[in-house]
């Protein structure tokens, strides 16, 4: 018997602040699309193998020890590229966890898994995304319970993301990120305002269907995350995504940095999508970069199990 998983791709929103003496230190926002998408196969075998993993095959070999699962082959079918703001640690582990839990015919929770393997410390947006899809804001960090959803909505079926990847430098490493992420949490004024109203109205955009109200909050929670992070990345935006965020907005296109990048993305109507795409591919090219740009429907399921 093979078991195969299925999973999206995460693009995070931006972070929010509650605020006061409240025990919240980190609130995360994101989404969950359709394409890229990570799919691996797994079987039991003698002696454990591990196709197509790269650079991930050492962390899944240690979160399988962790959970306890033996006796597993897995195959990467379809990867997710690494670090380039797509969640692609998180969606493969709890992958192959849930793949190997199939195989062996135990089924675990995969936000539990998460907790257990140390994912989802800081943002439990790409655990919580996995598991129940859509679009999510979590309920803050820290939280020996793990992670946890403050508020998950479906997607409306209607909306495209255009995704878009500049073929320049990496985002920050598992590392790097937790350093700077353990700094004490003290957003000034300005920032903790665009961030806190921003979540609110994004999650009221989502709720209602209304896109220009998503895309606006979507904007403002960036605009407050950035401006936190802007002495560690070179400004609101990432230093060498800045021209293209400027350009993008003179056509009145709101592009937001899912992580630490280079990954970019918007939101439009179906109808619209494939001209924004193609109208944001002219105005990169013209800006002197190569990237690849990929529109996708909205994922409200999370990752899928199948067996053959």
């Amino acid at each position: 018997m093979r078991v195969g998983v299925e999973s999206g791709a995460r693009l995070h929103a931006g972070f929010y602040y509650a605020g006061g003496g409240w025990r919240v230190k980190w609130g995360g926002l994101g989404f969950y699309v359709e394409r890229p998408r990570f799919l691996v196969e797994a079987w039991a075998c003698d002696k454990p193998s591990f196709e197509g993993f790269g650079d991930f095959e050492s962390e899944a070999r240690r979160a399988l020890e962790v959970i306890g699962v033996q006796g597993v082959c897995f195959k990467v079918v379809e990867p997710l590229p690494a670090h380039v703001g797509l969640g692609s640690t998180t969606q493969t582990l709890l992958s192959v966890l849930t793949a190997g839990c199939a195989v062996a015919g135990s089924s675990r929770d995969p936000v539990e898994m998460a907790r257990i393997i140390g994912r989802g410390r800081v943002s439990g947006v790409g655990s919580l995304l996995f598991k129940y899809g859509g679009f999510i804001m979590d309920a803050g960090s820290p939280d020996p319970g793990g992670p946890r959803t403050l508020v998950r909505l479906d997607i409306p079926e209607s909306w495209r993301f255009i995704i878009l990847t500049p073929h320049v430098g990496r985002g920050l490493s598992e590392n790097m990120e937790k350093a700077l992420l353990e700094e004490p949490w003290k957003p000034g004024v300005k920032p903790a305002l665009y961030m806190s109203r921003g979540a609110l109205r994004l999650a009221l955009g989502v709720a209602r269907g209304d896109l220009e109200e998503a895309l606006e909050g979507l904007r403002e929670v960036q605009t407050g995350t950035g401006l936190y992070f802007r002495e560690f990345q070179g400004g609101v935006y990432r230093g060498d995504l800045g021209a293209i965020v400027a350009e993008a907005s003179k056509d009145r296109i709101i592009l937001a940095q899912s992580s630490w990048g280079p990954t970019l993305y918007t939101i439009a109507l179906e109808g619209e999508a494939e001209g924004l795409a193609r109208k944001l591919s002219l105005l990169v090219r013209e800006l002197g970069f190569k990237a690849s740009i990929t529109v996708s429907k909205p994922r409200n399921r999370g990752a899928s199990v199948t067996f053959e």
